[in-house]
């Protein structure tokens, strides 16, 4: 089978994976959170109007619609200009990364709007008590040493094997991939420590949905670690065996992986029934 057959298929997987599949469930939890527990109810859920959540859940819509427009434009360039090109041969290897990272660009926004609102809930806040985990939350609590062991064993493996092919000498290839691994793993200790120490960002949220998210983000972040790691790896395995005809294909995957683990496993493992929704609804007034 061409190369060039093996990324229509994945590329087309990547599309609607990540612009269509998870983007269509999200919608659906949102359309489900405010059919099920509207702002009568659940006040608390909902610091602006609930004309505004509607309204962003349209952008939201489409804007993913739009990606999909442009990624099937670009399936179209890329079988236009391929046929002149080698199927043995590198062509458009970064197509996969800088539209997997457009496709991404709605979910930073689904994120950034939830920081917002949250800062809404806190600011809109007036109860004077506060529920809280006694126990102290540690890292290994959340997830397995054995985990976070792999992590740190790929981390410097995927060092010593790209030193290993280049013959010990940090070339400039070499010396970015590992500054980019030290700053994705700076924001990964932070984000960390965050989620351990920090406090609530969700002033109404249930201890145990808390534990829960947080359990979810540390295990996403060891994950995506070892997922950065191998993906370096095959990276610099394909140029040292002179299979750059591969990386295309390499890219693709990798986008669709990330976002199977990080989207997908939120959606999988962060279930609305099994949320405490009642923490949202309006105090009772004693007289």
């Amino acid at each position: 089978m061409s190369i060039h057959i093996l990324f229509y298929a994945l590329f087309l997987s990547q599309i609607i994976l990540i612009s269509y599949y998870y983007p269509t469930q999200i919608i659906k939890r949102i359309e489900s959170v405010i059919k099920n527990f509207p702002p009568e109810n659940y006040p608390k859920l909902y610091p602006e109007s609930i004309e505004k959540v509607i309204a962003a859940k349209v952008r939201y819509q489409f804007l993913n619609q739009i990606i999909i427009v442009i990624g099937l434009i670009l399936m179209g360039v890329y079988a236009f200009m391929s046929k002149d090109y080698d199927g043995d041969k590198k062509f458009a290897e970064g197509l996969p990364l800088m539209f997997g990272m457009v496709q991404f660009i709605p979910f930073m926004m689904i994120e950034i709007s939830g920081f917002r609102q949250f800062k809404l809930m806190r600011k809109a806040n007036k109860s004077t008590s506060r529920t809280a985990g006694l126990a102290p939350r540690k890292l290994f609590d959340y997830v397995s040493p054995i985990s976070v062991i792999t992590a740190i064993i790929l981390l410097f493996g995927y060092v010593l094997f790209d030193l290993y092919i280049h013959d010990f000498i940090f070339t400039s290839d070499i010396i970015i991939k590992i500054i980019t691994l030290c700053l994705v793993h700076a924001l990964f200790i932070a984000l960390a420590i965050g989620q351990l120490t920090g406090k609530r960002l969700d002033p109404h949220q249930a201890v145990k949905d808390r534990s829960q998210q947080t359990e979810f983000s540390l295990q996403s972040m060891v994950a995506v670690s070892m997922l950065v790691s191998l993906f370096f790896i095959a990276n610099s395995a394909v140029d040292f065996f002179q299979l750059g005809y591969l990386e295309i294909l390499i890219n693709s995957i990798y986008f669709q992986v990330i976002a199977f683990f990080g989207i997908g496993g939120m959606l999988r493992n962060i279930r609305l029934d099994n949320t405490n929704f009642d923490v949202y609804k309006a105090e009772k007034v004693t007289v």
